[in-house]
Parts: structure tokens; C-alpha cells; sequence
């Protein structure tokens, strides 16, 4: 259930025309997997960053990406999901719960 309230808390930040920041690790790596399956990001590549020791590292892996990528034009408030996550610097660990999220976003089964 908490899984799916912050999954909605993104997609609501998404739809705002307020500015309205990621707050938490756990919003973090939604928007992180929901952004690399809009750049279409192989499910491989997508692990690897699932899998960073921190956020500063999946950070510095992610924002060039998103930096680089047209894609998010062609998605419903894709924008808005690009600044969302160029902009957030929470300073959590990432968790069990975080990564499951990532899967969330992404799109893989079994979270």
C-alpha cells in the first residue's frame, strides 16, 4: 500500500502546474525507473543503476541520461518527470523498499 501512495504522490507531481520537489528515496527511484522506461533504457542497463551502492551514484548515472533524452517530449507530462528528477537531491539510503520501487516505475513483475 505504501508502494502504490508514493507511486501516486509522483504521478500527481507530475500533473501539477505547482512546484512540487521529490521528497524521499522512495519517490526518488520511482521517478528513476518510470524515467529510464520512457528513454527506453534496456531492462540490463535499468538493473545496473537498480542496483547502485547510493543514490549519489545512481544520480550521477541518471541525470546524464535524462539530461540527453528527447523522449520525454512524447510523454504525457514527461516534462515534468524530467525536471523532477534533475532536481532531486534527497540524501537517503536506498533501501529494499526504494529498489522495489524502482521496479515499480520501471515496470518490471513482481514488485
Amino acid at each position: 500500500m505504501v508502494r502504490e501512495l508514493t507511486r501516486d504522490a509522483v504521478q500527481i507531481k507530475m500533473k501539477s502546474k505547482q512546484q512540487c520537489p521529490l521528497i524521499s528515496v522512495h519517490e526518488y527511484c520511482y521517478s528513476a525507473g518510470l524515467g529510464l522506461k520512457v528513454m527506453g533504457v534496456s531492462r540490463e542497463e535499468a538493473q545496473k543503476i537498480r542496483n547502485s551502492e547510493n543514490l549519489e551514484e545512481m544520480y550521477e548515472t541518471v541525470d546524464p541520461l535524462v539530461k540527453a533524452s528527447e523522449r520525454f517530449a512524447a510523454y504525457p507530462n514527461g516534462e515534468k518527470l524530467k525536471q523532477l528528477i534533475l532536481d532531486c537531491r534527497v540524501k537517503e539510503t536506498i533501501t529494499e523498499d526504494s529498489r522495489a520501487l524502482f521496479d515499480m516505475g520501471y515496470g518490471i513483475e513482481n514488485v
